[in-house]
């Protein structure tokens, strides 16, 4: 079985290709200059649920990857509602120097261990960051993203972080939008605000 140079877990053809075809739908939308990059732990398993993948119909996304992607694009200030066009938004989200990246460039359910994995690959993260995308500030989502976060600090880049008090931006009600309604868990507006204040 091949090994995938994203992830390190042996796999097959299979795999790849989704890998592959993930980073030709992101390199589309990738911004010339990235003014901020949303950094989390690795890509969704289904295919429709990938932020990058335009959904003209927006019912086969799962509720969690639809309100994920309203959250995201919310934080680049642009208005989400029930005639929202995800090719638009996602047009809009890359002219405002807004990339969405993964630490592991492979689902987390695709690996044996997933939080080994965004510890061995932390190097080629920063240096992928820090080499290739070079952003001005860097949002970190998700729990897994935590321990980048020390690293970050250590490379000398703790000052493009923005952290939801020292922690990355979380929603564990992302698939409910009335429980995250109650306890005021969605982090588009809260990203947004905070952006605005930094020069």
């Amino acid at each position: 079985m091949p090994v995938c140079d994203a992830c390190g877990a042996r796999t097959d053809e299979a795999h790849i290709r989704r890998r592959v075809e993930r980073l030709e739908l992101a390199t589309r939308y990738r911004p010339v200059h990235i003014k901020v990059l949303l950094l989390d732990g690795a890509p969704p398993a289904r295919p429709e649920d990938y932020f990058y993948q335009v959904a003209n119909d927006r019912s086969v996304r799962s509720i969690a990857a639809r309100t994920y992607f309203n959250e995201l694009v919310k934080c680049a200030g642009i208005t989400v509602g029930p005639d929202l066009r995800e090719e638009g938004a996602l047009t809009d989200f890359q002219r405002r120097g807004f990339f969405l990246s993964s630490a592991v460039e492979c689902p987390f359910e695709d690996q044996p261990d997933p939080q080994g994995a965004l510890r061995r690959l932390a190097p080629t993260v920063m240096k992928r960051v820090q080499a290739s995308y070079k952003p001005a500030y860097i949002v970190p989502l998700s729990p897994p993203t935590q321990e980048l976060i020390r690293l970050f600090g250590l490379v000398g880049w703790g000052d493009r972080l923005v952290l939801n008090n020292g922690a990355p931006f979380s929603d564990p009600y992302l698939g409910d939008p009335k429980r995250q309604a109650q306890a005021g868990t969605a982090f588009g507006e809260r990203i947004k605000k905070l952006l605005a204040e930094l020069p």
